[in-house]
């Protein structure tokens, strides 16, 4: 019972990240997901995460220096010159903080499910 408690608050969990996850052009919050839920019996634990290299710069800031190209940018957002530091949104953080109700409720309800079998 527990790995499907895990697995029902990491969907709740999913849910309200991917609602605080910023929005460029969505790709960060496409690549969002449960990755892993793992255990049995009395205890499991779920893993929930992006699978981009950005989504760490985009949640806590950071400065990128450019590599191959002459500049930072594109034409349709400008050009930054060689660096350009940007403060991180803290958008896991936010969504943590706003998910630890409803996580808690979606595990409930899988649980009283559970015994209501019984």
């Amino acid at each position: 019972m527990a790995r499907e408690c895990a697995a029902e608050g990491a969907r709740a969990f999913l849910s309200i990240e991917q609602s605080k996850t910023p929005v460029l052009s969505g790709r960060l919050r496409e690549s969002e997901a449960v990755k892993a839920v793992t255990g049995s019996g009395t205890y499991a634990e779920a893993v929930v995460s992006p699978h981009r290299i950005y989504a760490h710069f985009r949640n806590f800031g950071g400065t990128i220096t450019v590599r191959r190209a002459k500049v930072l940018g594109t034409p349709e957002v400008g050009f930054f010159g060689r660096s350009v530091t940007q403060a991180g949104s803290h958008y896991v953080e936010r969504a943590h903080a706003a998910a630890i109700g409803p996580v808690q409720v979606a595990i409930k309800m899988r649980a009283e499910t559970f015994f209501e079998g019984l």
